[in-house]
């Protein structure tokens, strides 16, 4: 692995003007070359006008042009924060998937501080026909949780063309579960008019580990891999990255295999035959910050790490906001993504916080 470049898809050109802070991208390639690059910009990193937001590079990532407002905001009768991650379709169509939030009361934030739950969500999927310069109203996707789930991965378009996307679930504002921890897969055969998350694709005994933003990939077999953030919420204690597989087009899962990574938000892309890319976002528990690479051999269905990279690492020390809710304490930086170009390369996307600022930024990898 190596990096070949690195550049900044949104950071706030004035801010000694006004507060606008970018987090959560995702990067898709049109059958054209042309880059689109989806993430959320609002004036806090849960601030109530937080909406979506898309940039274009068509010279492979060396500048970025946009933002560009996803959606018309101007007919909400209550303020809506929105997220979503696009996903490419062939030609100019894209599909976006992602969660929004009814913002009645301005004066909270999305997430409560004393029991670690959520105000109330959907999720829904949103699709462009023209390259991402339009989209299409919000179509809500019905699921285990209902209003209480954490749709942050991007849609998954299997080889017999069904559609995937892991969703897991989060307690409510004042901390009780809707359903049972644990990671679901949300499934469609009729691209996207149709779901079913009956599939459980990550679960531990117990019910007290989180499947916290998992991400999948389909390696040349077929098999199905999903990773994802794990951490036992009655004890505290942080746990490495676990993954599951599925031989049958995301039917059944394995049980939680270790990565033996100590890594938080972490993804996978396939890179090719039986590996993958893993990147895994580690805030804590190491004295070197960053996010990591490593290539990873599941010809035998085992975690065989091959080569391992720091991609990207902070330019300031990663410290702890007492605000934030535990679990969520450390977030300077995260959710690394990444789909493999068809020149062959890597782009990676994340978000970082710098002295205040939160912006979003692409990273090429050769491998």
């Amino acid at each position: 692995m190596k990096v070949i470049s690195s550049s900044i898809i949104y950071d706030n050109p004035l801010p000694q003007l006004r507060s606008r802070q970018a987090a959560f991208p995702n990067i898709a390639e049109l059958g054209d070359g042309t880059l689109v690059a989806s993430y959320q910009i609002g004036e806090a990193f849960e601030s109530v006008d937080g909406t979506s937001y898309v940039s274009f590079s068509r010279d492979g990532a060396k500048i970025w042009d946009g933002p560009y407002q996803m959606f018309d905001k101007s007919a909400e009768k209550v303020p809506i924060t929105d997220c979503c991650k696009v996903t490419s379709l062939g030609g100019s169509r894209l599909v976006g998937i992602g969660y929004e939030y009814d913002r009645p009361n301005p004066e909270l934030p999305i997430g409560n501080p004393q029991t670690g739950g959520l105000i109330d969500d959907r999720v829904y999927i949103t699709r462009s026909e023209d390259g991402g310069k339009t989209w299409s109203k919000h179509e809500e996707v019905p699921n285990a949780w209902g209003h209480h789930t954490e749709a942050s991965a991007p849609i998954t378009v299997l080889k017999n063309g069904d559609w995937i996307s892991p969703i897991t679930g989060f307690p409510d504002w004042e901390g009780n579960m809707s359903s049972r921890l644990c990671g679901r897969m949300l499934h469609s055969s009729d691209q996207g008019r149709t779901w079913n998350d009956d599939t459980v694709c990550m679960e531990f005994e117990g019910d007290c580990v989180t499947c916290y933003e998992q991400r999948c990939c389909q390696l040349d077999s077929g098999a199905i891999v999903v990773i994802g953030w794990n951490e036992n919420v009655k004890t505290g204690q942080r746990m490495t990255n676990h993954y599951t597989i599925s031989y049958d087009n995301a039917k059944t899962f394995s049980k939680p295999m270790d990565t033996g990574i100590m890594g938080q938000a972490s993804s996978v892309c396939a890179i090719g035959g039986e590996k993958l890319l893993a990147l895994h976002a580690k805030r804590r528990d190491t004295d070197r910050p960053g996010i990591y690479g490593y290539i990873v051999d599941l010809s035998d269905g085992k975690w065989n790490i091959q080569e391992e990279l720091l991609i990207w690492a902070p330019n300031t020390p990663v410290v702890k906001d007492l605000k934030a809710a535990e679990i969520f304490s450390f977030l300077k930086f995260g959710q690394p993504g990444a789909i493999r170009l068809k020149n062959g390369n890597i782009i990676m996307s994340h978000w970082l916080a710098e002295q205040g600022q939160y912006m979003t930024m692409s990273t090429l990898i050769e491998l």
